[in-house]
């Protein structure tokens, strides 16, 4: 059993501050009239290296599922395997993915928080001794990311952020329901 206070806790409070703060964009003016994603604007932006919007926009997407599929995985395979350090590695990944849905100003916010909230709790954590994977958790655990990742394969071909981010939000919940029925580890007395 571990004790003490661990930065793993706060998960779920920090991206969800971190991602609804880049998603509101407080920050930014009203009277901005330009894209309203990050999706959109890396689009735009490559149209600057002879790349078509529309092709930018495609290639953005593609990114985005490639980059939450492999944050699942990675996620999936670190949870059974006991190895927090390809966990922070896959949820920076699924963070990637999920800022294309944010305003540009809101990812550029978002993403250097959870990069350095992740550092930080990378820094402070320890693989667990396990003598095989434990699978069925595993998926329990992964929810989210798996929902997100599907999310992302099936809704994103829409080109329609807020359904793709009502989707993301749907996953999250689900993977918190499917949290709260992982049965609690045994403690050592």
């Amino acid at each position: 059993m571990q004790s003490g206070w661990s930065l793993t806790r706060l998960r779920v409070v920090v991206y969800a501050a971190a991602l609804g703060a880049g998603y509101l964009a407080p920050w930014q003016s009203a009277s901005y009239a330009g894209p309203h994603t990050l999706w959109v604007w890396l689009g735009v932006w490559q149209s600057t290296f002879g790349i078509s919007s529309t092709s930018g926009i495609v290639v953005v997407t593609w990114l985005a599922i490639v980059f939450s599929g492999l944050g699942a995985a990675l996620r999936l395979w670190a949870s059974a395997h006991s190895r927090p350090r390809l966990q922070t590695l896959g949820s920076l990944l699924l963070a990637a993915a999920i800022c294309v849905l944010l305003p540009p100003v809101g990812a550029l916010i978002a993403l250097p928080v959870l990069l350095a909230f992740e550092a930080a709790g990378a820094a402070s954590t320890r693989p667990a001794p396990q003598s095989h994977p434990q699978w069925t958790a595993a998926w329990l655990q992964e929810v989210a990311s798996i929902g997100i990742f599907v999310s992302f394969a099936s809704l994103s071909w829409q080109y329609n952020a807020q359904l793709l981010a009502r989707a993301v939000l749907i996953a999250c919940g689900l993977g918190l329901v499917a949290r709260a029925a992982l049965p609690k580890p045994a403690t050592q007395s």
